[in-house]
Protein backbone atom coordinates (compact mmCIF):
# COMPACT_ATOMS: atom_id res chain seq x y z
CA UNK A 1 0.00 0.00 0.00
CA UNK A 2 1.37 3.49 -1.00
CA UNK A 3 0.98 6.65 1.76
CA UNK A 4 0.91 10.07 -0.42
CA UNK A 5 1.62 12.53 2.68
CA UNK A 6 0.68 16.14 1.79
CA UNK A 7 2.87 18.09 5.00
CA UNK A 8 2.13 21.33 5.69
CA UNK A 9 3.50 23.39 8.97
CA UNK A 10 0.55 25.66 10.74
CA UNK A 11 -1.52 22.77 11.93
CA UNK A 12 1.54 20.85 13.75
CA UNK A 13 1.68 20.61 17.27
CA UNK A 14 2.53 23.31 19.18
CA UNK A 15 2.65 25.59 16.63
CA UNK A 16 0.86 28.94 17.44
CA UNK A 17 2.55 31.71 15.41
CA UNK A 18 3.69 33.01 12.13
CA UNK A 19 7.20 33.67 13.57
CA UNK A 20 7.12 29.66 14.09
CA UNK A 21 6.61 29.12 10.17
CA UNK A 22 8.46 31.30 8.88
CA UNK A 23 12.02 30.64 7.67
CA UNK A 24 13.33 33.97 8.34
CA UNK A 25 12.00 34.01 11.73
CA UNK A 26 13.59 33.40 15.01
CA UNK A 27 11.12 30.73 15.81
CA UNK A 28 11.18 28.85 12.58
CA UNK A 29 13.50 26.21 14.38
CA UNK A 30 10.51 24.86 16.69
CA UNK A 31 8.03 25.16 14.08
CA UNK A 32 10.47 23.08 11.75
CA UNK A 33 11.01 20.33 14.83
CA UNK A 34 7.01 20.12 15.26
CA UNK A 35 6.11 19.57 11.38
CA UNK A 36 8.75 16.75 11.54
CA UNK A 37 7.62 15.52 14.59
CA UNK A 38 3.86 15.36 13.64
CA UNK A 39 5.42 13.77 10.28
CA UNK A 40 7.32 11.13 11.68
CA UNK A 41 4.55 10.07 14.43
CA UNK A 42 2.01 9.32 11.21
CA UNK A 43 4.68 7.55 9.38
CA UNK A 44 5.24 5.19 12.28
CA UNK A 45 1.57 4.53 12.21
CA UNK A 46 0.95 3.93 8.55
CA UNK A 47 4.49 2.00 9.00
CA UNK A 48 3.02 -0.48 11.71
CA UNK A 49 -0.61 -0.41 9.47
CA UNK A 50 0.94 -2.63 7.21
CA UNK A 51 2.18 0.94 4.32
CA UNK A 52 4.89 -0.47 1.75
CA UNK A 53 5.47 2.58 0.78
CA UNK A 54 5.33 6.28 1.85
CA UNK A 55 6.22 9.38 -0.15
CA UNK A 56 5.91 13.00 1.86
CA UNK A 57 5.77 15.93 -0.12
CA UNK A 58 7.03 19.30 1.69
CA UNK A 59 4.18 21.30 1.21
CA UNK A 60 4.85 24.10 3.13
CA UNK A 61 6.59 27.52 2.19
CA UNK A 62 9.80 26.93 0.52
CA UNK A 63 8.97 23.50 0.91
CA UNK A 64 12.20 22.85 2.14
CA UNK A 65 11.43 22.16 5.79
CA UNK A 66 12.09 18.46 6.00
CA UNK A 67 15.63 17.84 5.88
CA UNK A 68 16.00 14.23 4.33
CA UNK A 69 17.95 12.41 6.97
CA UNK A 70 15.01 13.13 9.40
CA UNK A 71 13.58 10.58 7.22
CA UNK A 72 16.37 8.19 6.82
CA UNK A 73 14.99 5.44 9.54
CA UNK A 74 12.91 3.10 6.86
CA UNK A 75 13.94 2.74 3.17
CA UNK A 76 10.23 2.70 2.14
CA UNK A 77 9.90 6.57 3.09
CA UNK A 78 10.88 8.80 0.37
CA UNK A 79 11.13 12.77 0.52
CA UNK A 80 9.42 15.65 -2.12
CA UNK A 81 11.44 18.40 -1.53
CA UNK A 82 11.82 21.73 -3.08
CA UNK A 83 9.68 23.72 -5.13
CA UNK A 84 8.26 24.75 -7.61
CA UNK A 85 5.84 21.64 -8.07
CA UNK A 86 3.13 21.77 -10.62
CA UNK A 87 0.50 20.61 -7.77
CA UNK A 88 2.30 21.91 -4.98
CA UNK A 89 0.96 20.41 -2.27
CA UNK A 90 -0.21 17.44 -4.14
CA UNK A 91 2.64 16.46 -6.18
CA UNK A 92 3.31 13.16 -6.11
CA UNK A 93 0.06 12.01 -5.60
CA UNK A 94 -0.49 10.00 -8.15
CA UNK A 95 -0.44 6.07 -7.93
CA UNK A 96 -1.27 6.53 -4.37
CA UNK A 97 -3.62 3.99 -2.06
CA UNK A 98 -4.10 7.04 0.19
CA UNK A 99 -3.42 10.62 1.13
CA UNK A 100 -2.87 12.06 4.27
CA UNK A 101 -3.06 16.08 4.97
CA UNK A 102 -0.58 16.40 7.88
CA UNK A 103 -0.55 19.67 9.71
CA UNK A 104 -3.10 21.70 8.03
CA UNK A 105 -4.85 24.63 8.85
CA UNK A 106 -8.45 25.82 8.11
CA UNK A 107 -9.39 27.80 5.39
CA UNK A 108 -9.15 31.70 5.31
CA UNK A 109 -12.07 33.56 7.76
CA UNK A 110 -12.35 30.59 10.20
CA UNK A 111 -13.24 31.40 13.42
CA UNK A 112 -10.85 30.20 16.28
CA UNK A 113 -8.45 28.79 13.72
CA UNK A 114 -4.93 28.98 14.35
CA UNK A 115 -3.11 31.05 10.87
CA UNK A 116 -6.17 30.28 8.73
CA UNK A 117 -5.21 31.43 5.52
CA UNK A 118 -6.06 30.20 1.88
CA UNK A 119 -2.57 29.61 -0.20
CA UNK A 120 -1.39 33.27 0.24
CA UNK A 121 -2.63 35.49 3.23
CA UNK A 122 -1.43 38.68 1.57
CA UNK A 123 -3.55 38.15 -1.40
CA UNK A 124 -6.28 35.88 -1.09
CA UNK A 125 -9.61 36.78 0.79
CA UNK A 126 -11.67 33.06 0.13
CA UNK A 127 -12.06 30.59 -3.02
CA UNK A 128 -15.14 29.06 -4.10
CA UNK A 129 -15.27 25.73 -5.58
CA UNK A 130 -18.35 24.49 -7.53
CA UNK A 131 -20.38 26.93 -5.48
CA UNK A 132 -18.73 25.84 -1.68
CA UNK A 133 -16.06 27.86 -0.18
CA UNK A 134 -12.88 25.64 -0.18
CA UNK A 135 -9.34 25.99 1.76
CA UNK A 136 -6.18 24.08 0.93
CA UNK A 137 -7.88 20.60 2.09
CA UNK A 138 -10.92 20.98 -0.15
CA UNK A 139 -8.87 22.36 -3.09
CA UNK A 140 -6.05 19.54 -2.18
CA UNK A 141 -9.13 17.07 -1.72
CA UNK A 142 -10.78 17.91 -4.76
CA UNK A 143 -7.27 16.65 -6.95
CA UNK A 144 -7.16 14.26 -4.87
CA UNK A 145 -11.08 12.78 -6.26
CA UNK A 146 -9.87 13.55 -9.84
CA UNK A 147 -7.21 11.13 -9.24
CA UNK A 148 -9.47 8.52 -7.11
CA UNK A 149 -7.18 8.69 -4.27
CA UNK A 150 -9.27 8.72 -1.09
CA UNK A 151 -7.90 11.45 1.83
CA UNK A 152 -8.01 9.35 4.85
CA UNK A 153 -6.02 11.42 7.40
CA UNK A 154 -6.29 15.01 8.40
CA UNK A 155 -4.55 16.39 11.21
CA UNK A 156 -3.69 20.02 12.52
CA UNK A 157 -6.30 22.06 15.31
CA UNK A 158 -10.07 21.50 15.84
CA UNK A 159 -11.01 24.09 13.23
CA UNK A 160 -9.05 22.11 10.23
CA UNK A 161 -10.66 18.95 11.96
CA UNK A 162 -14.13 20.07 11.82
CA UNK A 163 -13.83 21.46 8.45
CA UNK A 164 -12.52 18.54 6.79
CA UNK A 165 -14.90 16.00 8.25
CA UNK A 166 -17.47 18.50 6.28
CA UNK A 167 -16.04 18.13 3.33
CA UNK A 168 -15.02 14.07 3.38
CA UNK A 169 -17.95 12.81 5.84
CA UNK A 170 -17.53 9.70 8.18
CA UNK A 171 -14.74 7.95 6.25
CA UNK A 172 -12.23 10.67 7.21
CA UNK A 173 -9.35 9.80 10.33
CA UNK A 174 -9.02 13.29 12.27
CA UNK A 175 -6.03 13.74 14.46
CA UNK A 176 -6.76 16.98 16.87
CA UNK A 177 -3.50 18.05 18.03
CA UNK A 178 -4.59 21.50 19.55
CA UNK A 179 -7.52 23.77 20.18
CA UNK A 180 -7.48 27.72 18.77
CA UNK A 181 -8.66 30.12 21.15
CA UNK A 182 -7.72 32.66 18.60
CA UNK A 183 -5.69 32.66 15.25
CA UNK A 184 -2.52 33.13 17.58
CA UNK A 185 -3.28 31.23 21.03
CA UNK A 186 -4.28 27.60 21.25
CA UNK A 187 -4.75 24.62 24.07
CA UNK A 188 -1.78 22.44 22.75
CA UNK A 189 -1.17 18.89 23.47
CA UNK A 190 2.48 18.38 24.39
CA UNK A 191 4.26 16.18 22.02
CA UNK A 192 4.39 12.94 23.95
CA UNK A 193 0.99 12.82 23.96
CA UNK A 194 0.13 13.86 19.96
CA UNK A 195 2.60 11.89 18.99
CA UNK A 196 0.77 8.48 20.13
CA UNK A 197 -2.68 9.92 19.12
CA UNK A 198 -1.11 10.89 15.54
CA UNK A 199 0.39 7.45 15.19
CA UNK A 200 -3.33 5.50 16.30
CA UNK A 201 -4.63 8.10 13.52
CA UNK A 202 -2.43 6.83 10.73
CA UNK A 203 -2.79 3.23 11.46
CA UNK A 204 -6.71 3.78 11.22
CA UNK A 205 -6.70 5.33 7.95
CA UNK A 206 -4.25 3.00 6.50
CA UNK A 207 -7.15 0.09 7.80
CA UNK A 208 -9.62 2.13 6.25
CA UNK A 209 -7.76 2.46 3.34
CA UNK A 210 -6.92 -0.58 3.10
CA UNK A 211 -11.05 -1.72 3.39
CA UNK A 212 -12.16 0.66 1.04
CA UNK A 213 -13.72 2.54 3.93
CA UNK A 214 -11.79 6.26 3.79
CA UNK A 215 -13.64 9.36 1.88
CA UNK A 216 -13.24 10.91 -1.75
CA UNK A 217 -14.58 14.28 -1.39
CA UNK A 218 -17.76 14.50 -3.87
CA UNK A 219 -16.87 17.14 -6.73
CA UNK A 220 -19.78 16.66 -9.16
CA UNK A 221 -19.71 15.95 -13.00
CA UNK A 222 -16.39 17.04 -13.76
CA UNK A 223 -16.81 20.45 -15.00
CA UNK A 224 -15.56 23.19 -12.16
CA UNK A 225 -16.63 26.88 -11.20
CA UNK A 226 -13.26 28.17 -9.70
CA UNK A 227 -13.68 31.88 -8.18
CA UNK A 228 -11.12 33.96 -6.44
CA UNK A 229 -12.04 36.79 -3.92
CA UNK A 230 -9.13 38.48 -3.30
CA UNK A 231 -8.09 40.69 -0.43
CA UNK A 232 -8.37 44.18 -2.75
CA UNK A 233 -9.35 45.26 -6.16
CA UNK A 234 -5.87 46.23 -7.15
CA UNK A 235 -5.05 42.38 -7.11
CA UNK A 236 -8.16 41.47 -8.96
CA UNK A 237 -7.17 44.11 -11.29
CA UNK A 238 -3.77 42.30 -11.98
CA UNK A 239 -5.31 39.32 -12.16
CA UNK A 240 -7.96 40.26 -15.00
CA UNK A 241 -4.86 40.33 -17.45
CA UNK A 242 -4.19 37.00 -17.47
CA UNK A 243 -6.02 35.17 -20.72
CA UNK A 244 -8.84 32.81 -19.34
CA UNK A 245 -10.31 34.95 -16.60
CA UNK A 246 -13.26 36.73 -15.73
CA UNK A 247 -13.76 39.47 -13.45
CA UNK A 248 -16.71 39.13 -11.65
CA UNK A 249 -17.09 41.88 -9.20
CA UNK A 250 -14.64 44.59 -7.77
CA UNK A 251 -12.45 41.88 -6.12
CA UNK A 252 -13.60 38.03 -7.72
CA UNK A 253 -12.34 36.72 -10.57
CA UNK A 254 -13.77 33.53 -12.09
CA UNK A 255 -12.21 30.65 -14.22
CA UNK A 256 -14.43 27.77 -15.88
CA UNK A 257 -13.00 24.75 -16.63
CA UNK A 258 -13.06 20.70 -16.71
CA UNK A 259 -10.12 19.81 -15.19
CA UNK A 260 -8.98 20.09 -11.61
CA UNK A 261 -5.53 19.74 -11.88
CA UNK A 262 -5.82 23.04 -14.11
CA UNK A 263 -8.11 24.79 -11.45
CA UNK A 264 -5.31 24.04 -8.54
CA UNK A 265 -2.90 25.23 -10.89
CA UNK A 266 -5.12 28.72 -11.82
CA UNK A 267 -5.41 29.01 -7.93
CA UNK A 268 -1.62 29.04 -7.54
CA UNK A 269 -0.79 31.18 -10.41
CA UNK A 270 -3.48 33.88 -9.42
CA UNK A 271 -2.42 34.04 -5.51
Amino acid sequence: MRIFISADMEGATGVVQWEQVDKPERDYAFGRRMQIHDVKAVIDGALSAGADEIIVNDSHDYMINIPADELSFDSRVRLLSGASKKLSMVEGLKGADAAFFVAYHAKAGTERAILDHTMNSSSIFSVVLNGREVGETGLNAAVCAVEKVPVALVTGDAAVCSEARGLLGDGLVTACVKVAHSRTAADCMLPENSGRILREAAALAVERARTGTASIMEIGDGTFDLRITFQNSSQCDSAERIPGTERVDGRTIRVIGGDMTAMIRWVLTLS
